[in-house]
């Protein structure tokens, strides 16, 4: 077999108008997953977040084709993940207890890489200022999220998600949910929290 030399990875998405994104009404923003969880949940006069913001979190996107995974191939050795897997979510593909731990405020202590590989559905980032913002995600959206970052998903009214997970040493998903005492001393969560306060924590993540 004739081998190929994986292509260099681009750059991440910087234009504001590639993602959809909003901050998150006080409504939606509850804890608890019911139907108002699954709309946009916009909240009014809000400015929008932009790219900017998201890298200043550590979330960085790319845009990816379903038909040619080198992309992808090469961030998952250039970003050493080692375990990757893949579901497939919706309110009857899933069970209640399954939907409402993914809604559950959580971070993980690795680095998280997600593509969407068909559906779509609402990813939750919290701020500096402990807002959410709400980041639609689609078909074709990589998004990677930093360890310690707290977060929490949900799907949209269009009821269906296909994502393909990568992890870089946890062998599955293993979140740390913020109603653990011991979540804000954690050592992953410090170190975000560190690197927070420095800005701009794609860049220090290796991001440029």
């Amino acid at each position: 077999d004739v081998i190929h030399d994986l292509p260099p990875v681009p750059p991440p998405i910087k234009d504001d108008g590639a993602l959809e994104m909003w901050y998150l009404d006080d409504e939606t923003s509850k804890p608890a997953l019911t139907t108002a969880s699954l709309k946009p949940g916009k909240k009014v006069g809000a400015p929008a977040p932009t790219m900017k913001t998201l890298r200043e979190l550590g979330v960085v996107l790319f845009r990816v084709s379903m038909n040619d995974f080198s992309v992808v191939k090469q961030i998952i050795k250039d970003r050493d993940y080692k375990h990757t897997d893949e579901i497939k979510v919706s309110q009857t593909a899933k069970d209640d207890s399954f939907l409402d731990r993914w809604f559950q405020e959580h971070y993980a202590e690795d680095e998280q890489l997600r593509v969407v590989m068909d559906g779509s559905y609402y990813l939750d980032v919290r701020t500096k200022q402990d807002q959410w913002i709400r980041v639609h995600l689609k078909a074709g959206d990589l998004i990677i999220l930093p360890a310690g970052m707290y977060h929490r998903c949900t799907l949209d009214e269009d009821d269906y998600v296909a994502l393909y997970r990568c992890f870089q040493d946890a062998p599955r998903f293993v979140p740390i949910n913020r109603s653990d005492s011991r979540a804000d001393s954690n050592r992953v969560r410090l170190t975000y929290l560190m690197n927070l306060k420095k800005g701009d924590v794609a860049t220090q993540n290796g991001f440029l």
